[in-house]
């Protein structure tokens, strides 16, 4: 099985643009991965390699971190990157699809991604080919979008619907370590925001699904425009006068190669 770039199109700018923003999600995310001086970790979708660059911090000289993306252009700029802040003995960057790692079994004594399997087809299939690279002993280790709360159910379905993408919970992200036969799995969760700031709000709603708002999304998926107007307006209210928890949650999953 194979993946393209362009096929990442959507997913990429959805789920990477705005949480990138956010030190505080990265540094949870670190704290939940827990490296360790000396380690090899590789980060699957590494995007312009966010993750990478903080998780090199922890492991030392005396360790390495690989990061792994479809887009030739992200690994162009993570390289980059790295000759600016001149860690090429700790940082590498590579070209590599999820779905076939170009690394050999039991590689990594970590093997981890961030905002990734919600954005692709055989989660599975993704989930197994990261536990093949880990050593035994090691730990996989995912940190993805939940479910976007705060919007009625239709309107959320008609979202899902348009990006053509099943939401995660903790029941199927572990169903989906289960199934890639690893152990000790460990859940954490996280919720979104509550939005108080409606000029935050629609900034949130206009960018963070990437080329297409929110609302164009959920057209898309089915709902009426009519519908979609009344619901963003009682949105707004609810902003202005108690808040409104809105966005997606972070899931947090961790298992051990046995």
């Amino acid at each position: 099985m194979s993946s393209t770039e362009s096929a990442y199109k959507i997913p990429e700018k959805m789920y990477r643009r705005f949480p990138e923003q956010s030190k505080q999600l990265l540094e949870r995310i670190v704290q939940f991965i827990g490296p360790k001086t000396g380690e090899m970790i590789v980060d699957v979708g590494t995007g312009a390699g966010f993750l990478a660059f903080k998780l090199a911090e922890k492991v030392g000289e005396s360790g390495k971190v690989i990061g792994l993306d479809i887009s030739k252009s992200a690994i162009q700029r993570a390289r980059r990157k790295v000759a600016a802040k001149k860690q090429p003995r700790v940082l590498e960057f590579r070209v590599g699809d999820v779905y076939s790692l170009p690394l050999e079994n039991e590689f990594a004594d970590v093997v981890c991604c961030k905002s990734l399997i919600a954005s692709i087809d055989h989660r599975q299939e993704a989930v197994r080919e990261m536990a093949r690279v880990t050593k035994h002993g090691g730990r996989v280790i995912v940190a993805e979008p939940g479910e976007i709360l705060g919007l009625p159910t239709r309107i959320r379905r008609a979202f899902y619907e348009a990006i053509q993408r099943r939401p995660l919970n903790e029941h199927s992200v572990k169903r989906l370590f289960q199934g890639a036969r690893l152990s000790s799995i460990e859940i954490a969760m996280s919720e979104p925001p509550t939005v108080t700031n409606v000029s935050m709000f629609e900034w949130t709603t206009k960018n963070l699904f990437g080329e297409c708002s929110l609302w164009k999304l959920v057209v898309k998926g089915g709902a009426q425009r009519n519908e979609v107007r009344l619901v963003h307006d009682k949105m707004v209210r609810q902003i202005k006068t108690v808040g409104l928890r809105f966005g997606t949650g972070a899931i947090f999953c961790k298992g051990t190669k046995s």
